[in-house]
């Protein structure tokens, strides 16, 4: 995770809510993808993580230096197989929000 200053970025912000009986199976596709796409050129930061109170919805965040080096990603052969597999579970609900961001210091 890189953790420097950085001048503009974007970022994506997702919240999906899965139907229960597939809720196990998208918080291992979610699991894995943090890896995977964590390590990728450009990437600043990308965290999956289950809600607290709703064990069905998942939030995703990530952070890229550029919208060349999203579209990369967004574009990946790797990416479009997760998504293909997230795609096969129930999801009930979807949004995806798209920020741009003057910069980030880390604070501590």
């Amino acid at each position: 995770m890189n953790t420097s200053t950085t001048e503009r970025f974007v970022s994506l912000v997702g919240t999906y809510e899965i139907d229960p009986l597939d809720a196990a199976a998208f918080a291992r596709i979610a699991t894995a993808s943090v890896d995977q796409i964590a390590g990728k050129p450009g990437c600043l930061y990308y965290s999956a993580s289950q809600d607290l109170k709703q064990a069905n919805v998942f939030h995703l965040t990530e952070g890229w230096a550029t919208q060349a080096d999203l579209d990369s990603h967004l574009g990946s052969p790797d990416f479009l197989a997760m998504l293909e597999q997230a795609f096969t579970l129930r999801i009930v609900r979807r949004e995806i929000y798209l920020s741009e961001s003057a910069g980030r210091t880390l604070l501590g």
